[in-house]
């Protein structure tokens, strides 16, 4: 986020004051937004999807396509369809580390949290650099809503260790942390997410703003 952003983000927030249904109408979409496809996510596949499918028709064999194809129907929150291809791909590569974290991934989507761990711990035993940490926040996704607390504590820990500039792996400790009772520590992982965000340049900025915002009201919790 720019200089000017933030000066047009203020602006945009006064005029919605003044609309209140167009404001919980804001609201209500953000909230949402995870479970909402992106319109653009759409149209950007969907000349990919039938590219990848007629690589599957032409070769059965190619996981390659099909890991690919996976990805893009984790993009369009269709986690199950994902899921099958992924399942299809293991029986030729079961120990592939990207394929276990991408099926643990699609658990996660899913809503299959306890199945998802056994899934993200292989592909993190079989290659600790596995997506540059993402197994241990998508297994601590997991761990959080599972209620396993400490375990999901020491999840977030160990992607932060490994992603430092993440805003969402700070916020996502100091909430953990938060709901431990560990106040100290969560406002020193709290303190750690607008650190970084000073630190960050500026397009790592526009794609973690998000984090950053809803840090604002959670920072004075901690």
């Amino acid at each position: 986020m720019g200089y000017w952003s933030y000066y047009l983000l203020w602006m945009v927030a006064m005029w919605l004051f003044q609309y209140p249904p167009l404001l919980l109408g804001v609201v209500a979409f953000f909230l949402l937004r995870r479970f909402i496809p992106d319109p653009w996510v759409w149209l950007r596949t969907a000349s990919k999807i039938r590219a990848l499918r007629s690589q599957i028709d032409a070769n059965p064999s190619n996981t390659t396509a099909r890991r690919d194809l996976a990805r893009i129907y984790l993009e369009r929150m269709r986690p199950r369809t994902a899921l099958k291809l992924l399942d299809e791909a293991r029986q030729r590569h079961p120990d592939d580390p990207e394929l276990l974290f991408l099926t643990g991934l699609a658990r996660v989507r899913a809503r299959r949290y306890e199945e998802a761990l056994p899934a993200l711990v292989e592909a993190i035993e079989a290659d600790p650099r596995t997506g540059f940490g993402e197994p241990f926040k998508v297994a601590g996704d997991a761990l959080w809503k599972l209620n396993r607390l400490e375990e999901c504590e020491d999840a977030y820990e160990r992607y932060t260790d490994a992603n430092s500039s993440s805003l969402e792996g700070w916020y996502k400790l100091a909430r953990v942390r938060r709901e431990r009772g560990e106040k100290p520590e969560a406002k020193r992982a709290m303190d750690e997410l607008f650190r970084t965000w000073r630190q960050i340049p500026g397009y790592s900025r526009r794609k973690q703003w998000r984090w950053w915002l809803r840090a604002l009201p959670a920072r004075l919790g901690v």
